[in-house]
């Protein structure tokens, strides 16, 4: 089969492929382009790398059911060649929808700028003057809705710090889902919708946001990322810790070079150590202040790598990853680094 191959970059880094990897492959329904990547790849987002482009053959970077994936070697190197399936459906989505998709419908970020969020509508109320409101209620919404269209309901949560500690974004926490109805007031200024959803209680000033429903955003490649960062966020504000298939927030957006697609590592930071013998060594968060004030600055235990997050939404300043692998539990501050 004739082909071209994709220009990626540099192929100085080196391509390790499985050890029990596949010959050759046929796509099954179901899979997804993570799991075919780390059949053959030890690093998934390496795919791009290895990846033949037949042009003679339609949407040559997307991967069908049935199509058969061969592994061959070029010059020494490993490569892909996809022989297509005549039965087309939908390609394989790069991450499992089903998994994941309460966070990829759900999560958003509000702007920080208030006179942004001044143009959003947002829950006013209803006449039996409660704060708090469950499904099956109406309330009134400050602003114009479609009627017969669902809406997300999000309160403001935390403001979004970034890595050089600015202010850039609210996060916003999904409580519940309005229908919209009829307009009322002068000049329709409030909508009355249908709570017909509740996550957590629905309260008065939470904003009112069309329910993003075009596919999650599931077809893209995974690669690299070229910058490095740390989780600003978890998607899970409340619960404090983040595991597989969670999303956190990436502390850099598009404007800062994060794209749909990017891989990365994510990294425990080291320990802090106090003591320099082995009678007197101890973790500086169980020491008391005066040993943490003159213990050595680099008295300190390396980071660790412990899995990988997969960028799959972008915003200016921030961006939505997902774990895509994790080896221990997830937290606020880690670093998300390139990979190696």
């Amino acid at each position: 089969m004739a082909s071209v191959l994709l220009a990626t970059a540099s192929m100085a880094d080196t391509l390790e492929v499985n050890e029990n990897h596949p010959t050759k492959y046929v796509v099954q329904k179901g899979d997804t382009l993570w799991d075919i990547s780390g059949k053959f790849l030890k690093k998934p987002w390496y795919w791009p790398k290895i990846w033949n482009v037949n042009p003679q053959i339609d949407d040559p970077h997307w991967i069908y059911p049935g199509d058969v994936l061969t592994l061959v070697w070029i010059d020494g190197k490993p490569y892909i060649k996809r022989e297509a399936t005549t039965q087309k459906g939908n390609p394989i989505p790069t991450i499992n929808a089903e998994a994941i998709k309460t966070f990829l419908r759900n999560d958003v970020i509000l702007p920080y700028d208030q006179a942004q969020l001044d143009k959003y509508p947002y829950v006013a109320g209803n006449n039996e003057e409660r704060r708090l409101f469950a499904e099956t209620k109406d309330v009134y919404v400050n602003g114009k809705l479609n009627k017969g269209q669902q809406y997300g309901v999000y309160h403001k949560g935390q403001a979004l710090i970034n890595d050089e500690g600015k202010k850039v974004a609210f996060h916003a926490i999904f409580t519940g889902v309005v229908v919209g109805g009829d307009q009322y007031g002068k000049d329709g200024k409030f909508n009355k919708s249908y709570l017909v959803k509740n996550k957590t209680a629905v309260s008065n000033g939470d904003y009112v946001l069309p329910i993003e429903d075009n596919g999650y955003g599931l077809y893209f490649v995974p690669k690299a990322a070229t910058v490095d960062t740390t989780i600003i966020g978890l998607a899970e504000e409340s619960s404090g810790v983040a595991a597989i298939y969670d999303t956190v927030i990436v502390g850099k957006g598009s404007k800062d070079g994060v794209s749909v697609g990017d891989v990365f590592s994510i990294s425990r930071i080291g320990a802090k150590l106090v003591g320099e013998t082995a009678d007197d060594t101890s973790y500086a968060t169980m020491a008391g202040a005066g040993r943490r004030l003159v213990s050595s600055s680099d008295n300190v235990l390396p980071d660790d790598v412990i899995g990988q997050a997969l960028v799959y939404r972008t915003y200016d300043n921030v961006a939505l990853a997902i774990i895509m692998n994790s080896s221990d539990p997830v937290f606020k501050g880690y670093k998300l680094v390139k990979p190696e």
